[in-house]
């Protein structure tokens, strides 16, 4: 349950000075050491400063080092905020990233010294996903303190309407509900939606939707095994998640149940005219601000039947250290701090967010809602995409030219892939 905000500040003050009254940082391998640096900066997105400043206070009275923190207002400006600072000398020394940053911006980023983490740490510590997304060549390159994964939402009225006891736990249970949910007018005009999915442009984070069918389909979407980076999706298996995520606005199929036709899916499944929705755990306060009266439910995302390796997809944003810092080493201490188990689970638990730690999922256990997100960080995956935004336009238009235009889906496979390649080969020259 999340903390008022009025009784954030002294919980989290009580709970953090408790952490340096104990000796917290005192024992390997979250030993934060003394230093010369006297002072860092950091930039965030998401933490308000009644939730980081306890926080920065402890590790202050530690180590000596006073760090200051400031959240920039919108993340749709951050990214040029961020390069145009470091690139004019007047950036932070901690800076977050997107999950998927690593592998085009590692040169503004100071790996961490092995004395302070190292990647065997990061897998020993950390769900898989984190050390494929921000380790290269045995460096750590960022830290996270939560890790998001897409998960079901769902209207619990509507499913007790319909007589469905239980949220689907494969795609082929999730097509028989889709059926029996959906309600249709003779001239196709759908009255009740049952799922969003099926479009790409009233649909939000379609594009992830689309890519962690593709990955539980068996594609890693980037392949590196031939010595290149290639990408990979126009094949059979891109086919089948392609048309079977399309197939849902299709209104010859018997699953058809979304289309252009329908509100924005959050505002969608709020408003109850939608029984299913995909997204994050970021999106709850957004969903419950808008209807308070709704019943919803989450539950993992469906998975292929009879596939062994269950798949999620994730997407976080964790802290790296600048290239520009004068003081790297005092600012991966601050990381080290951050992201160990004690400090992180206050800012998740503040936050209202699942862990990153792998030794913090099980204080969820009980969770009704945060329990679902933190399970699945077990199995979430990603890839390495160069440039997101460009990615995101490239798959929602890769969706609506088959669910809106009816062009073959190998076309439009072949036409994504080699705009998807070209902004890999232009980050590799």
């Amino acid at each position: 349950m999340m903390l008022s905000r009025s009784k954030l500040p002294l919980v989290l003050l009580i709970i953090v000075s408790a952490f340096a009254l104990l000796g917290f940082g005192c024992r390997k391998p979250q030993e934060v050491k003394q230093t010369t640096a006297t002072s860092l900066l950091v930039w965030g997105l998401w933490q308000d400063s009644d939730v980081i400043g306890p926080i920065l206070r402890a590790f202050k009275d530690q180590t000596g080092i006073d760090v200051q923190y400031k959240k920039i207002a919108s993340v749709g400006s951050y990214e040029k905020e961020l390069v145009e600072a470091l690139a004019a000398g007047r950036g932070p020394d901690i800076f977050v990233i997107n999950n998927t940053w690593v592998e085009a911006k590692n040169d503004l980023m100071s790996p961490s010294p092995a004395e302070i983490i190292t990647q065997r740490d990061v897998q020993n510590e950390f769900v898989d996903v984190v050390d494929k997304d921000l380790t290269r060549n045995g460096y750590v390159y960022a830290l996270p303190t939560s890790v998001d994964t897409l998960a079901l939402f769902y209207n619990k009225d509507l499913f007790n309407s319909a007589g469905i006891a239980e949220p689907p736990r494969t795609w082929t249970e999730f097509q028989k509900i889709v059926i029996k949910l959906t309600k249709v007018s003779n001239l196709g005009v759908i009255g009740q939606s049952a799922a969003a999915i099926g479009t790409g442009s009233n649909i939000n984070r379609a594009p992830d939707i689309m890519q962690m069918l593709m990955m539980q389909s068996g594609l890693t979407i980037i392949d590196n095994t031939a010595g290149s980076t290639r990408v990979d999706i126009a094949n059979d298996k891109g086919a089948r998640a392609l048309s079977f995520y399309t197939d849902f606005s299709n209104k010859s199929k018997q699953v058809f149940t979304w289309d252009n036709s329908q509100d924005y899916s959050i505002d969608a499944f709020s408003q109850g005219k939608t029984a299913m929705l995909f997204n994050y755990s970021y999106q709850i306060p957004t969903i419950k601000a808008q209807n308070q009266r709704l019943s919803f439910a989450l539950a993992p995302v469906p998975q292929i039947e009879g596939s062994e390796k269950q798949i999620t997809f994730a997407s976080y944003w964790p802290f790296a250290v600048s290239a520009t810092s004068k003081s790297p080493q005092a600012a991966w201490q601050f990381l080290r701090f951050l992201t160990s188990k004690s400090v992180s689970e206050v800012v998740n638990k503040a936050q209202g967010v699942p862990p990153a730690r792998r030794d913090s999922i099980s204080l969820y256990a009980s969770d009704p809602v945060m329990g679902v997100f933190a399970e699945q960080g077990l199995k979430a995956v990603s890839w390495p995409r160069v440039d997101i935004v460009a990615t995101d336009v490239i798959f929602n238009t890769m969706i609506d030219k088959v669910a809106t235009t009816g062009v073959a889906i190998q076309e439009v496979l072949k036409q994504s892939q080699d705009q998807l390649q070209r902004i890999v080969n232009d980050n590799a020259n």
